[in-house]
C-alpha cells in the first residue's frame, strides 16, 4: 500500500474514531459537571463545557486534512505519470 493510500486510510479512521469517542467525552464532561464541585476552581466549568467540542472538531479537522492531502498527492502522481 502506498504512502498516499495510507494517508487516506488513516484520515478516514481518525474521522471514524472522532464519531465513536465523542459521546464518551460528552458523558465524561456531563459527569464532571454534575458531580464535581467546580465552584472552587475559577473557569474550570467553562473549560469542561467547551472541551468536548474542541476535541471533536480537532479530530475531524485532522482526519479531513490527512485525507485531503492523501487524495491531493495521489491525484498529482497520477497526472505526472501521463
Amino acid at each position: 500500500m502506498g504512502r498516499d493510500t495510507m494517508k487516506i486510510v488513516i484520515g478516514i479512521i481518525a474521522i471514524a474514531i472522532a464519531f465513536i469517542v465523542f459521546p464518551i467525552i460528552l458523558d465524561g464532561a456531563a459527569t464532571i459537571l454534575a458531580d464535581a464541585n467546580l465552584a472552587d476552581y475559577t473557569g474550570l466549568e467553562a473549560v469542561v463545557q467547551v472541551s468536548p467540542l474542541l476535541i471533536f472538531v480537532s479530530m475531524l479537522f485532522t482526519g479531513g486534512l490527512l485525507t485531503f492531502q492523501g487524495i491531493k498527492s495521489k491525484r498529482a502522481r497520477s497526472r505526472s505519470r501521463r
